[in-house]
């Protein structure tokens, strides 16, 4: 594969292989017809998924240890040829075995009207792309004909299912579309569909059917409904996974009017700046990180009767906001009648919606129902539609297809490149009800978008970093000084029109200097020593514009410089545990972490120190196991068959004798090539190859020694373990470089080193700029807030009473409410086990306050409940952290409401090691026990 698999997608390509061997096992066995279903949702990256276990299926994967089909072939079908156009360049830009190149037909194949005319079978090692309407009554694959030379695409099916040198797979793209009451196209639809599934006027049924869908239920009621056809468990993607991995922006933000008032111009002001931000902020983060720039793109979603000249005249708005569009290449259209659209001065050109995401100078782009399924575009960031609350299913499928991050992973230092806004000024809170539901799966086309937060009318709050009246001053006296320079430098330009009474002989447009260094004596090249050298030139370093200092606001005087840099240190001192886990394949992981630490200078060599590290203790353990080895050796290099003998000279006597037979040379490369598996690939048994080399060894003793290895457990799990430690190491060493590596390389260096096993430990990231929900009750002294000093939180009872009492409190200097988002940089988390595995628990509040000495510390007032099903689970989560970092928190109170009255709220002190001992030693299921225990006490 091109690309990298994350987590999620190698376990789901894993577990649908082998749903796939064992349905290709079955059908061989006794003809038994099955399906599957890969279900995962918008974004998660579907075609990738289903493209690596396509190219597994024909060319196998060493690092996962699947083997390939030789046999097999892969029809796939959907109900769009679009959609096909953008499945097929996905196989290609995804996958190095399946394609070289866009035009490579070597093992993708597009099914045409005339396909039948060179093809009796289809061939192994082929995905035909194949569109549904094609095999429509009256269409030429159907009907046969001299184009394709007498054939129909039916018997072509029938002929390659009855085929016992090839398998055929079966995969239905959208496959929630093609079957139900709602399926497009109707009925024809779902006849097509079930024609192909179940073989066409008593033809062969497919043996193997694999829907692909983010709603499965369709596709698998109607695979229940078929006849002798065994619908194995499908094949299920969670959203926390695909969200937590960086691939699916973190927020939709909504923002609608309030009122019945007019605001569609507004909002499209209001767009169109929020566009212009994206661009600021991608261009400030890309040249910090050393990235690929990405070109942000607004959508503008019209009516569907909209005029030419309206749309030139949100063209011009659009325009006096975000400078540097080009009238004739920054806007395009993806209207349904597909044609160009020329509006005063702008051209709008029709473009395919799956060339959009690749077409960079497009930068506006007009649309007005839904854009096609299938079609994703992660650099579009902005919405405005003018569509009506009618339509809510148009503007939520449009935006279901931006989900996607444009970096596949997430931008932890700026929230704003996380998130999609959107502006629907013909929408009120009741209506944006609809595209919300849409949008967190709770309608059924297109099961959610696993985004972590949909906030209709966010608020953007800021640090809230100090500024006093003398700072103002020196800001607004550097700006004067910036505007000086700038406008000095207007000057010098050619072509600068003087004002009335200005003097351009004050302009300074050369230097007169005296040269000090010396000179050997005037030889016509170099001047003499303490001449006066006059040198004409143009300014190349230009002033930059500088924009006039904000005036003072409440947000600036919340805090002093003293109490901010205390809030800052208290807050960055705070250790935050991860989730470990286990690495699929040991060798795999080193490898890569390997790479990683090459790629960024950490350790240049690295790799090469792995590799002859592995053949030195292969070698070894080849000696050191040598009992277990040799009978393993022996097994490959021999084999036994029997000799049957018929006497014919002696009344037909039979005699039987065994024979040792030594193995070829084939053979026993054959049996070497499950050691690419086991080992994580090729790279570190040619390393073994190469040091064999140099000793002067065969290659059948090389082979001959791979495969032993690989199939003696002692050799295996000792080379693991010494996998194991050498990445660990890799680790140690790299600790002290982490903070110097950019974004991309920091999320693969925690994503490597999670899964060494051991305790993951960083910090949270500081919040600089947040979007939160818009709530009714807003408060001081939060690290983030509005210009008007306070911060909009949304809180329960329970979190409003703690708020309350911990600001009435002296020692409070500020707080933060903590991110529930559990792979969100600004989020602080404690691991913890749960019954159905490792989770981690977020406290509700992080207080910074004063302790007896003066210095602000963190303090952790968590209002969690003991009503809770995992309250105990957690509880211990927080003492093991505690034991591990007794002195990151000044205090830690776990709240619980137990009952109205004065003695409604009961706290435990996690601090305490006699509470602690007893959360440890608790082996009861509801934690109001303990909360209701001596050990408790009123908070109030």
């Amino acid at each position: 594969m091109r690309v990298e698999l994350k987590d999620f997608q190698t376990n789901a390509v894993v577990t649908l292989y082998d749903r796939l061997r064992q349905m290709r096992s079955a059908y061989e066995r006794d003809g038994a017809l099955s399906s599957v279903c890969l279900s995962s949702i918008t974004g998660s990256g579907k075609t990738v998924m289903c493209a690596a276990v396509i190219e597994a299926l024909f060319f196998g994967n060493d690092e996962l240890g699947l083997l390939p089909d030789e046999r097999a072939t892969v029809l796939w079908v959907s109900d769009s040829p679009s959609l096909n156009e953008q499945t097929h360049a996905r196989f290609v830009s995804c996958s190095d075995k399946l394609a070289d190149w866009p035009g490579d037909t070597r093992c993708l194949e597009d099914v045409g009207n005339t396909f039948c005319a060179a093809h009796e079978v289809l061939d192994p090692r082929h995905v035909y792309f194949l569109s549904k309407d094609l095999l429509g009554r009256g269409n030429k694959l159907v009907k046969g004909g001299e184009e394709n030379s007498g054939r129909v695409f039916w018997d072509v099916l029938d002929r390659t299912i009855k085929d016992p040198a090839v398998n055929l797979y079966l995969f239905i793209d959208e496959a929630h579309r093609g079957f139900g009451t709602n399926a497009s196209g109707g009925k024809s639809t779902e006849t097509i569909y079930g024609n192909i599934v179940n073989g066409y006027e008593d033809r062969a049924p497919m043996p193997m059917v694999v829907g692909v869908s983010a709603t499965p239920e369709r596709f698998e009621a109607r695979m229940d409904g078929m006849r002798d056809r065994d619908r194995k468990a499908r094949v299920s993607v969670s959203p926390t996974d695909v969200q937590e991995s960086g691939l699916i922006k973190d927020t939709i933000e909504l923002r609608v009017p309030e009122s019945d008032d007019p605001v569609e111009h507004q909002y499209l002001t209001m767009a169109a700046e929020r566009f212009q931000l994206c661009r600021e902020h991608w261009d400030t983060y890309c040249r910090e990180q050393g990235e690929q720039f990405v070109w942000p793109l607004m959508i503008v979603q019209v009516k569907d009767k909209q005029s030419t000249e309206s749309i030139k005249e949100m063209c011009d708005q659009i325009c006096k906001i975000v400078p540097g569009l080009n009238e004739a290449a920054s806007f395009a259209n993806v209207f349904g009648d597909h044609k160009d659209l020329a509006a005063g001065k702008y051209l709008i050109p029709y473009v395919r919606p799956e060339l959009v995401q690749a077409s960079p100078h497009i930068q506006v782009l007009f649309a007005k129902e839904a854009i096609s399924n299938g079609w994703d575009c992660p650099r579009a960031e902005v919405i405005f539609s003018q569509r009506n609350r009618k339509d809510p299913t148009y503007i939520a499928q449009l935006i279901g297809r931006m989900v996607r991050t444009p970096l596949a992973r997430r931008v932890e230092a700026d929230d704003l490149l996380n998130s999609i806004a959107c502006y629907l000024p013909q929408f009120n809170r009741d209506a944006t009800q609809g595209v919300v539901d849409y949008l967190t799966g709770k309608t059924d086309e297109m099961g959610g978008t696993a985004v972590a937060k949909v906030t209709v009318q966010p608020v953007t709050v800021r640090a809230a970093a100090p500024r006093t009246q003398e700072d103002y001053e020196r800001e607004q006296i550097a700006y004067e000084r910036a505007e000086a320079a700038r406008r000095e430098a207007e000057k010098n330009k050619p072509g600068y029109q003087f004002e009335l009474g200005e003097n351009p002989e004050n302009v300074q447009t050369k230097i007169d200097f005296v040269s000090t260094p010396p000179t050997e004596g005037s030889d016509g090249n170099h001047p003499q020593q303490g001449a006066t050298v006059n040198i004409e030139y143009d300014s190349v370093v230009k002033p930059t514009p500088m924009a006039p200092p904000k005036p003072l606001s409440p947000r600036d005087g919340s805090f002093t410089h003293e109490e901010w840099d205390g809030i800052r240190a208290a807050f960055e001192s705070i250790e935050v545990r991860r989730n470990p886990k286990k690495a699929r394949n040991e060798f795999v992981s080193l490898l890569r972490t390997a790479t990683l630490f090459m790629d960024t200078g950490i350790d240049r060599d690295a790799g090469r120190r792995v590799n002859e590290d592995f053949a030195r203790n292969l070698a070894g353990a080849l000696v050191s196991c040598e009992d277990e080895v040799e009978p393993v050796r022996t097994e490959i290099e021999t084999t036994n068959t029997k000799l049957i003998r018929i006497d014919k000279r002696h009344g037909n006597e039979v005699t039987e004798r065994g024979e040792e037979v030594v193995v070829d040379d084939e053979g026993i490369a054959k049996a070497a090539r499950e050691a690419d598996a086991v080992f994580g690939g090729r790279e570190l048994t040619n390393a073994y190859r190469k040091r064999l080399l140099f000793e002067g060894k065969t290659r059948r003793q090389m082979d001959l020694d791979l495969a032993a290895a690989c199939r003696t457990a002692s050799v295996v799990t000792a080379l693991s373990e010494w996998a194991k430690t050498e990445r660990v190491g890799l680790f140690d060493k790299g600790s002290t470089e982490y903070d110097l590596l950019s974004d991309k390389h920091k999320q693969r260096y925690r994503e490597l080193e999670s899964e060494t096993g051991s305790k993951l430990t960083t910090h949270m990231q500081w919040p600089e700029t947040v979007n939160v929900k818009a709530a009714e009750t807003r408060w001081p002294k939060h690290i983030v807030q509005e210009e008007d000093g306070l911060c909009p939180l949304d809180l329960n009872d329970d979190e409003t009473y703690v708020v309350s009492r911990e600001l009435e409190r002296p020692r409070t200097v500020a707080f933060y409410r903590n991110p529930a988002e559990s792979m969100s940089p600004l989020a602080f988390s404690i691991p913890y086990t749960s019954p159905v595995g490792r989770k981690a628990v977020h406290p509700d509040f992080i207080f910074f306050v004063r302790d007896a000495e003066g210095t602000i510390r963190p303090s952790i007032i968590d209002p969690h409940g003991s009503y809770l099903a995992d309250a105990v689970p957690k509880l211990k989560g927080y003492v093991e952290y505690l034991r591990e970092y007794p002195d990151t928190f000044v205090q830690v109170l776990s709240i619980s409401s137990m009952s109205e009255g004065h003695d409604k709220y009961r706290s435990l002190n996690l601090l305490d090691p006699k509470v602690q001992d007893a959360i440890i030693g608790f082996d009861g299921d509801m934690a109001e026990e303990l909360y209701r225990g001596p050990l408790s006490h009123k908070y109030e």
